[in-house]
């Protein structure tokens, strides 16, 4: 079996901010104890200029994947 190497959460959010911008979209992080979490999700896309969210309930890992910003040898790790 193939290792993976490891890429930190952090990393994989700066890479996936960095495209979205490409196309005038962020990623965004709902507090844990905001009241908005059971309707946006952990993470959530939205529009740079207007704010509105495009995308609730976002898996980073699955949308790193789909941006092409996360390769097939790499995985999520905790921070350090």
């Amino acid at each position: 079996m193939k290792m993976q190497k490891p890429v930190t959460e952090l990393a994989v959010k700066r890479r996936l901010n960095r495209r979205l911008a490409e196309k005038g979209e962020c990623l965004r992080k709902c507090a844990s104890n905001s009241p908005w979490l059971s309707a946006l999700g952990a993470y959530y896309i939205a529009e740079i200029n207007t704010n509105n969210v495009i995308q609730t309930d976002v898996d980073l890992e699955a949308m790193a994947r789909k941006e092409g910003v996360m390769k097939s040898g790499e995985a999520i790790t905790a921070e350090l």
